[in-house]
């Protein structure tokens, strides 16, 4: 991790990678981006193998987990890059299927740990989110913004934002984002060049620009 600008920066190179067959005998590794215990968020890239099957599950907390490459296929649907699952909190969700291998960035606010709720919720909150189907706006600065996630997840809010190549995020604009990974595309932080699942946190309101030379899509998250 480096701070460069007001920003905490990982790259996908070193973050540390988590054996989950040794842990709980699931068909995947996590590499964890950062674990805000301030915030109960803890935001990991998680890799499944090909012709791997997470079974159905349930966990006190609640996540969003966006498909980054390859493909899913849960309740008959098949998720695509940008698309979201959103797995509540103390509800049964999957199985999820992946063809082919699949990587995915998981936004988890509290317990991530399986099969440990004792009493299921009656209410139904899964979702899957297509983004497709949900229209880029404008922002202020010349970006684009899909919103694909604002209800749901707690206070997690999940954004899709494009900026064409040379494109800037101007200083103090994101000030109230937690953080966000480069989904594609790549960014320079004050000389810092950020490539294709590099994550950048959002530690100084007071901070420095982004500049996109050849454009990209941030996966971004806020805390509201």
């Amino acid at each position: 991790m480096e701070s460069k600008a007001g920003f905490e920066i990982v790259h996908v190179k070193d973050i540390p990678w988590e054996d989950r067959r040794n842990v709980d005998n699931w068909p995947s590794r996590a590499g964890m981006y950062c674990d805000d215990k301030d915030n109960q968020l803890c935001i990991r890239l998680i890799d499944y193998p090909k012709g791997s099957t997470e079974p159905r599950h349930v966990h006190g907390g609640m996540h969003a987990t966006t498909v980054l490459k390859h493909h899913t296929i849960v309740d008959g649907k098949t998720l695509r890059p940008l698309d979201v699952v959103l797995g509540p909190s103390n509800e049964p969700h999957g199985p999820l299927h992946y063809p082919e291998s699949c990587q995915l960035l998981s936004a988890f606010q509290g317990s991530y740990f399986h099969s440990e709720v004792e009493t299921l919720s009656t209410e139904k909150h899964n979702r899957l989110i297509q983004q497709e189907q949900i229209p880029w706006e404008a922002g202020a600065n010349g970006e684009q913004i899909k919103t694909l996630v604002d209800r749901g997840c707690g206070r997690l809010l999940v954004q899709a934002i494009k900026f064409a190549p040379g494109g800037t995020m101007p200083a103090k604009s994101y000030s109230k984002m937690h953080s966000a990974l480069i989904a594609f595309g790549g960014a320079d932080i004050d000389g810092v060049a950020l490539g294709e699942w590099d994550f950048l946190r959002v530690r100084d309101a007071a901070h420095g620009a982004v500049k996109f030379p050849q454009g990209a899509t941030l996966l971004a998250l806020t805390m509201r």
